[in-house]
């Protein structure tokens, strides 16, 4: 049988890990002919973190992150979104603009490398680390 050890993740690889969220909102985009009326969506969120695999002798070592450690701060972000009316954060609640905010709220807490934003089930704003 064979047993994968940490030799299988190579030190030129790089590994994303990624949890996804849902959420329910209200805004309206000031001037626009067709959301400048108040509505809602449900959105689905997607942060992914990227980083090196340690390989070393322990869990901790031979992952990025810890899931549950990850959706855990990702969520004390993310659920300051749901069930609101954003136009109580935001002058322009777009998709670029909450993505945008999610990433900057995040990027001191885990090795964020983006954050893809769907307003609906078939439109998304995507902001990626430089």
């Amino acid at each position: 049988m064979l047993v994968y050890t940490s030799q299988y993740v190579k030190k030129n690889m790089k590994t994303k890990l990624g949890v996804e969220f849902e959420i329910d909102f209200a805004h309206t985009l000031r001037g626009h002919p067709k959301c400048g009326k108040p509505h809602g969506h449900t959105s689905r969120i997607i942060v992914e973190v990227e980083g090196d695999v340690k390989n070393g002798d322990s869990y901790e070592d031979n992952m990025v992150i810890e899931f549950d450690a990850m959706k855990k701060t990702c969520w004390e972000t993310i659920q300051e979104l749901d069930h609101r009316n954003l136009n109580e954060l935001f002058d322009f609640p777009t998709s670029e603009n909450i993505a945008a905010w999610i990433f900057e709220k995040l990027k001191d807490k885990i090795p964020v490398s983006s954050i893809k934003f769907f307003e609906g089930t078939n439109k998304y704003c995507e902001i990626t680390k430089n």
